[in-house]
């Protein structure tokens, strides 16, 4: 019980302390291990965590295929396209170079290098010749396989060139463009991503529907501020003149009198007002586009995305930060259990 249970908490309590107070302490050891060693330990737990992450994945869509559950066939794609990023990543290189040193006939060499790097012969005999002496020319697209590269070295050397293979860094593959590694993320996962987010508009697009109905003051506010937002943000927007805001405006407020006096002759009387102040002042100005300023939609897109949408954001921000530090002084505290099971 107590290699299972007190000391898994003795030591969370011990490290939360130490971390906690690592940054209101002077002492040079401390914050080492505060800046560096806990940093480290982190990404050292992160990386198993991510292992065990995999191995969960990879067990629940084989028990999907083997149980032949709805959907499995995905689950068997996942698996696939698990094993081939795996093996591009860790054990083909999937990155190799040619580089060409010196030739005897260019021309000839050129034949051999058109079709490499998808140029004319005569462009590629041109910078083969504009080659400077002594420097090298390394082919830009790597070849995913070592066999690949060989050949088009020993074709180099048999057109009377001098061609060697050479191997991209291990680490660096990773981020070789053209590699094995790099083809993958550019022309699967990009475009699978892309798709992902492009069928998320639209349910981005049904949700702003349902939370954009009108059933209190807050949802109108929320869907005035969306419909000022998108139309701001868009070119349309800075075509749309300040003047007819504010006609909108006077329209909206004269409905608010209806509402609240509920008597024709106010509401005949707030819109008649309202469009003659607006319509008079528009001659008296000359009708500018973007003047005011404040009903111009650019600019009041603008500041409601920084005032307002800064503020929730960072009152946002506030919660999740005290409910970060309440919820560490419970685990330094040994009143959450859950990492033991409890």
């Amino acid at each position: 019980m107590f290699m299972k249970r007190q000391l898994p908490i003795a030591i969370a309590a011990f490290i939360g302390f130490l971390t906690l107070f690592g940054w209101f302490v002077d002492e040079p050891n401390i914050k080492s291990f505060v800046d560096d060693d806990a940093t480290q330990w982190f990404d050292i737990l992160a990386s198993f965590a991510i292992f065990l992450g995999a191995l969960n994945l990879l067990k629940l869509q084989a028990l999907k295929i083997i149980k032949k559950q709805k959907g499995w066939p995905y689950a068997a794609l996942a698996i696939v396209g698990f094993a081939f990023s795996f093996t591009a990543g860790f054990i083909l290189l999937g990155s190799y170079n040619v580089e060409i040193s010196q030739y005897d006939d260019p021309a000839k060499v050129a034949t051999v290098l058109a079709s490499e790097i998808n140029l004319d012969e005569k462009s590629a005999e041109n910078i083969l010749i504009a080659m400077p002496e002594g420097d090298t020319y390394l082919i830009d697209t790597p070849y995913f396989t070592k066999v690949g590269a060989d050949k088009v070295v020993a074709r180099i050397n048999a057109a009377g060139g001098t061609a060697n293979m050479r191997a991209t860094e291990w680490g660096s593959h990773i981020s070789t463009r053209g590699s094995l590694f790099n083809w993958m993320f550019r022309f699967i996962f990009t475009p699978l991503s892309a798709t992902m987010f492009a069928l998320l508009a639209f349910f981005v697009a049904s949700a702003s529907y349902r939370a954009f109905k009108i059933r209190n003051f807050e949802a109108t506010l929320l869907l005035i501020s969306g419909i000022i937002i998108m139309l701001g943000r868009v070119p349309i927007g800075g075509h749309i003149s300040a003047w007819f805001i504010m006609y909108i405006i006077v329209l909206s407020l004269s409905a608010g009198v209806n509402a609240w006096f509920k008597n024709r002759t106010y509401t005949f009387a707030s819109v008649i007002g309202g469009l003659l102040i607006v319509t008079i002042a528009g001659m008296i100005s000359g009708w500018p586009v973007d003047q005011p300023a404040i009903f111009y939609l650019p600019v009041l897109q603008d500041w409601i995305y920084n005032v307002p949408n800064v503020a929730g954001a960072r009152a946002i921000m506030i919660g999740i930060g005290l409910g970060i530090f309440a919820t560490s002084i419970r685990y330094i505290l040994g009143i959450e259990k859950s990492y033991i099971g409890e």
